[in-house]
C-alpha cells in the first residue's frame, strides 16, 4: 500500500462542487513549531484517561519513532470492553495542535479513530499519516470531507477497490461523546471516523451531498468495522 505524494504542502485554493463540498487544493509550506514538552505530557494523560473510559484498557499503544510535530501514537483497544466486539483504533497526538479551520468553524482539533476486526500495519500507517496531514499543510478535516490516496487514487489495501477516505463523525457510542469529555486549551477534541470508501462513492458525495452517501450506506447497510474487500455501492 503507497500513499499518494502529497509533499509538504498548505491550502493554496478552494472551491465549490455541485453537492455543497468545499475541494482543498495546496502549495508549499514552512515547518511546524515546536509543543513545550510539558503540555504534550499534560494532554496525553487527559487524553488517556478519557480513552480507558470510553474505549476501554489499550492492549498496544504504537509510540511513534521520530520527530514529526505533532507526536502522533495508535491506541489499539480489544474486544470485551462495554460489549465491543471489535478493535477501536484511536490516534493520540493529533489534537496537541489546532488544525486551520475556516472562520465560523468551531472544531478545530481532533483525533481519528477507526473500528476493525484486527489491528493491522496498514491500518496504524493510514491514521498516523492522516492525523499528520492537516498539520503539515495547513488545513483541517471535518464531517463530511473526503481524502483521496494520491491522483489518481490508489487503493489502500490488496484487492480492493477502497481508494478514498470519507470523515464522519462516530457512529459508536459513547465515542460519539469525546467532545463533551476532552479539551485541549478549552478546545473540545471531536473524533472523526475514518472510512475508507471509492472514487465512485466520493463522487457522489461530491455531486449529490454527504447525506447522498449515507442513505446509500443505509440502504446497502454499511458495516461500521472495517470491510477491506467491500464493493462499491455505486
Amino acid at each position: 500500500m503507497k500513499f499518494g505524494n502529497w509533499g509538504k504542502k498548505r491550502l493554496q485554493r478552494s472551491e465549490i462542487t455541485p453537492g455543497g463540498s468545499e475541494m482543498l487544493r495546496y502549495a508549499e509550506v514552512e515547518p511546524l513549531m515546536g509543543i513545550p514538552p510539558e503540555s504534550a505530557d499534560r494532554d496525553r494523560k487527559r487524553r488517556e484517561r478519557v480513552y480507558d473510559e470510553l474505549f476501554g484498557p489499550s492492549e498496544t499503544v504504537y509510540h511513534e519513532v521520530g520527530f514529526d510535530l505533532p507526536h502522533v501514537d495508535v491506541y489499539t483497544c480489544p474486544p470485551g470492553y462495554s460489549g465491543r466486539d471489535f478493535y477501536t483504533l484511536v490516534t493520540g497526538g493529533m489534537s496537541d495542535l489546532s488544525m486551520r479551520v475556516p472562520r465560523g468553524v468551531s472544531a478545530n482539533r481532533a483525533e481519528l479513530v477507526m473500528y476493525v476486526s484486527e489491528p493491522k500495519e496498514v491500518y496504524l500507517k493510514i491514521l498516523r499519516f492522516l492525523a499528520h496531514f492537516p498539520h503539515d499543510h495547513r488545513t483541517w478535516f471535518g464531517h463530511g470531507h473526503t481524502f483521496p490516496n494520491g491522483q489518481p487514487p490508489q487503493p489502500y489495501f490488496e484487492s480492493s477497490v477502497l481508494d478514498t477516505i470519507l470523515f464522519l463523525d462516530s457512529i459508536v457510542r459513547p465515542d460519539a461523546t469525546l467532545e463533551q469529555r476532552l479539551k485541549i486549551e478549552k478546545d473540545p477534541v471531536h473524533l472523526l471516523w475514518v472510512v475508507p470508501i471509492t472514487t465512485a462513492e466520493s463522487e457522489l458525495k461530491l455531486q449529490k451531498g454527504t447525506n447522498a452517501l449515507l442513505d446509500l450506506f443505509d440502504r446497502y447497510d454499511h458495516p461500521f468495522v472495517l470491510d477491506e474487500k467491500r464493493r462499491s455501492f455505486v
